[in-house]
């Protein structure tokens, strides 16, 4: 058998192994979401008894596993077995299931945000009252949806709504689209290598400002994790931020 059978071997007994550990130390433990929050162990249950969610688990700690001894191949090796060994940093990868059972969790939460309806956009301004001698203390907005906003992405002004998004959602890049009743309705812009591709906010502007574009019309539009999957990304760094951002070949991720 190969190295990299064996590798693969160890990886998945593994991943059963940490699971069933993990699963047992649950009973005595609690998962505690960012935000503070008990995950009810009812639910914790429910997910540890599907099998199509344990499946999704033990391919994270597999892969993980994998990740992790491929550039120290010989610091989980045993010479004399001839095979991969458990060490103690092991059962560091069992907490992907307590990552897992909380992005399930989350996923079914969502919060309420301020977003430019024309790009979907999270980055706007609304006029607000204050109060300016207690350090401009926010008040209320005013004449809340009636009153003009600003979008800072598209850097336009625009009636701004508010929206439900998941929980743990974020802002991951922008795509250019075709303007809603025009011809390029429903359409990526030229310049774009395919619809799964995201871009940064430089390079998205810089399609709009294309000057090859004639008579087509195109907008912006804001990606949120989960929206595009498999996307490809077709930058590193900060979407939004020209000296933190920069382009790449495209590298496949998850959102």
């Amino acid at each position: 058998m190969s190295m990299s059978d064996k590798l693969h071997k160890f990886a998945e007994h593994m991943s059963q192994l940490l699971l069933e550990m993990r699963e047992e130390d649950l009973n005595n433990s609690m998962i505690i979401t960012e935000d503070g929050e008990q995950i009810p162990t009812d639910f914790i249950d429910k997910i540890l008894d599907d099998s199509v969610h344990t499946a999704q688990i033990k391919k994270r700690i597999r892969e993980d596993i994998i990740k992790t001894v491929l550039p120290e191949p010989l610091k989980y090796f045993n010479s004399e077995e001839g095979e991969y060994r458990y060490t103690a940093d092991t059962y560091d990868h069992a907490y992907l299931v307590d990552h897992y059972i909380e992005e399930m969790y989350d996923d079914g939460r969502t919060r309420t945000v301020y977003i430019c309806p024309q790009c979907q956009s999270d980055r706007v301004q609304v006029k607000a009252w204050v109060r300016p001698n207690k350090g401009y203390e926010f008040v209320d907005e005013v004449n809340e949806g009636d009153e003009v906003g600003w979008c800072e992405d598209e850097e336009l002004s625009t009636f701004i709504e508010t929206a439900e998004v998941k929980l743990r959602a974020k802002v991951v890049g922008f795509q250019v689209v075709g303007e809603d009743g025009t011809v390029q309705e429903g359409e990526i812009h030229p310049n774009m290598d395919g619809s799964f591709c995201i871009y940064s906010l430089p390079q998205a502007r810089a399609m709009l400002d294309d000057n090859n574009n004639g008579n087509e019309q195109w907008r912006l539009l804001t990606i949120w994790s989960g929206d595009v999957e498999e996307p490809t990304f077709m930058f590193e760094g900060d979407p939004r931020d020209p000296e933190e951002c920069t382009p790449s070949d495209g590298t496949v991720g998850s959102l």
